[in-house]
């Protein structure tokens, strides 16, 4: 990454340093459960004392401090602490990944392991590496703080302690989720972290003062983007819950004054099966809410606002290409992703890697470097570096003529029947039409002759049932016969990986387990 320049990238120090200068008293976070809210002034003096903590262990630039907690103001005060003073946070969500913790430990090999008591890690402390210390709780008095934040009294918070980080050096590692493959660790740069905050906040328009509110881990990277980092660099407030509740979604944007909320599709399915008793205009301070780390289906998404008046955006990114494309604000467009990010160069490439002109499809490749990660952290603690050219994303898509991205598939999902190219997308967006229908996923199983031949899988409405055969008929004219499913089977809810995106694989070992043995495709 040296040989992009990433010296216009502030340091986290400085952005800490001149929020408090500027806003000493504004709320930077405040967590509905614990009642607790974080100024920018009080971030500041917890930084520098923590900075001091780091520098008195001898932690250097590209040394780790890895934190395992659930949301909290603790832990976001942790992640932008480390930040400042230079040194590198690593962060694991710990429910999803805990038949890898012990491996994760081993191959982060942290210097610092700052853990929330009551998550069952007491018992990997004595073989895991790493000065271990239980997070405890900040408190505005002293006296109140518990744990490691009581120790962190006995410090001076005066900025004496200078960052000991070059933009190059790592800033943030994160973990994937991993279920049946193990999670990969993938490294930030202090100055790639900088961009995608900053990119984060250009896209939802943040200005100094707004709010915005989350209810997603920041063990994972779209939060850490989205309510921990672009609020930090615009000096905005973030308002926080640690987990997603349907029943008082809307009461806490109400209450909370947010200007812009964070959902996945799954919250949306959530929230337009299940509908809440409000209406955009009970929320004159939101502007907008933006779904990301999945497809929204256009159904979805038109449903969504005719049944609550709110104006509903997208976004999309990776681990690997950081923050990709989104709608700017509320400017949004159906159908879409929306124009690249800031600081991004998105490639549309065939098969030979050629570029595509716009309006055709072919493989997403993400490049620019500002906001591209460093690389991979290895199970065994190498790092296996990311390509020069950028991220090949495994996603398929074109640019329509306004500049907006469109998401088609994935190529390893893409069906090829009788050499023809089906996205699987275009399939379940006919499927979710149907009344009855609250989930949808197309896949392609083996035939004797074409190769692959469509079958798909759905999940009805609760109040609204259908037979497969329906659900057939109803396909027929509104997709080609080629792209039309042979086969459609019903399950009371369609599987999930741990973020809560569509898991086509497991619909694939499902149709081999109950169905291949079954179908005849020559009768």
């Amino acid at each position: 990454m040296s040989e992009i320049s990433l010296q216009d990238a502030k340091s986290f120090h400085s952005v800490v340093a001149e929020n408090a200068a500027k806003w000493p008293d504004r709320t930077y976070v405040h967590c509905i459960d614990q009642d607790k809210s974080l100024s920018y002034g009080a971030l500041y003096s917890v930084s520098n004392r923590i900075a001091r903590f780091l520098q008195d262990r001898k932690l250097g630039a590209n040394d780790r401090v890895l934190l395992l907690a659930e949301n909290s103001v603790e832990n976001l005060a942790i992640f932008v602490s480390v930040l400042r003073y230079g040194a590198t946070l690593a962060t694991v969500h710990v429910e999803m990944n805990q038949a890898h913790l012990s491996e994760i430990i081993q191959a982060i090999a942290p210097k610092i392991v700052l853990f929330q008591e009551g998550l069952g890690l007491e018992k990997l402390r004595d073989n895991a590496q790493g000065d271990w210390f239980a997070l405890g709780e900040w408190s505005e008095r002293a006296e109140a703080a518990t744990g490691f934040f009581a120790d962190l009294e006995q410090l001076s918070d005066a900025d004496n302690v200078e960052s000991i980080a070059a933009p190059d050096d790592h800033g943030v590692i994160f973990y994937t989720s991993g279920t049946v493959a193990k999670p990969k660790g993938v490294i930030q740069t202090h100055a790639t972290a900088y961009y995608n905050y900053d990119a984060t906040a250009d896209y939802l328009q943040l200005a100094p003062g707004d709010t915005v509110f989350d209810c997603r881990s920041y063990s994972w990277l779209s939060a850490q983007h989205m309510s921990l980092g672009a609020p930090l660099v615009a000096g905005a407030t973030c308002v926080m819950a640690k987990h997603f509740s349907q029943s008082r979604y809307f009461e806490w944007l109400k209450t909370s004054q947010a200007n812009v909320g964070f959902v996945v599709p799954t919250i949306v399915n959530m929230l337009i099966n299940r509908p809440q008793e409000i209406h955009g205009s009970d929320l004159p301070h939101l502007r907008f809410l933006t779904s990301s780390s999945a497809p929204l289906l256009d159904e979805q998404w038109r449903q969504f606002e005719e049944l609550y008046g709110i104006t509903l955006a997208q976004s999309c990114g990776s681990s690997e290409g950081g923050n990709t494309a989104a709608h700017r604000g509320a400017d949004r467009k159906f159908g879409t992703i929306g124009p690249a990010q800031k600081y991004q160069d998105i490639r549309i490439v065939d098969g030979d890697g050629k570029r595509l002109p716009q309006g055709e499809t072919g493989e997403i490749i993400i490049g620019g470097g500002k906001q591209q990660a460093f690389g991979y952290l290895m199970s065994d603690g190498t790092i296996d570096r990311l390509p020069d050219d950028g991220h090949h994303s495994g996603d398929l898509g074109f640019f329509d003529e306004d500049g907006h991205l469109h998401i088609t598939g994935r190529v390893k999902e893409l069906i090829i029947r009788g050499g023809m190219n089906i996205a699987p997308l275009e399939i379940d967006a006919v499927l979710i039409d149907h009344e009855a229908v609250a989930e949808a996923g197309t896949i392609g199983v083996p035939h004797p002759i074409y190769g692959e031949e469509v079958v798909a899988y759905i999940a009805c409405k609760q109040e609204n049932r259908a037979s497969e055969d329906e659900i057939a008929t109803h396909c027929l004219g509104r997709l080609p016969e080629a792209k039309t499913p042979k086969a459609v089977y019903i399950l009371d809810e369609l599987p999930k990986n741990p973020r809560g995106k569509l898991d086509r694989t497991a619909l694939a070992q499902h149709y081999k387990d109950h169905y291949a043995d079954k179908v005849d495709w020559t009768a």
